[in-house]
């Protein structure tokens, strides 16, 4: 089965549109890590880099993972 690139394009918008309607789901960099199945240290590579936003809520540091897969998903027109 072939897929033309306006078919892909359309499936990656409706994947873009599904996760900006989503609330906003916490968590603390060992669940982010396991969320997307990487090591904590790659999680604090991410932040060093600044390519995801630490939120501090009382002592606890923690990542908006709805905001992290929106980013991943981002569509470059």
């Amino acid at each position: 089965m072939t897929v033309t690139n306006d078919e892909l394009m359309a499936e990656v918008q409706a994947v873009k549109t599904q996760l900006s309607n989503q609330h906003h789901v916490w968590k603390r960099a060992e669940h982010v890590a396991k969320h997307f199945d990487v090591s904590l240290g790659t999680v604090k590579s991410w932040k060093q880099q600044g390519l995801i936003t630490p939120y501090k809520h009382q002592n606890t540091v923690i990542y908006d993972l709805t905001a992290i897969e929106r980013d991943v998903f981002q569509v470059q027109n």
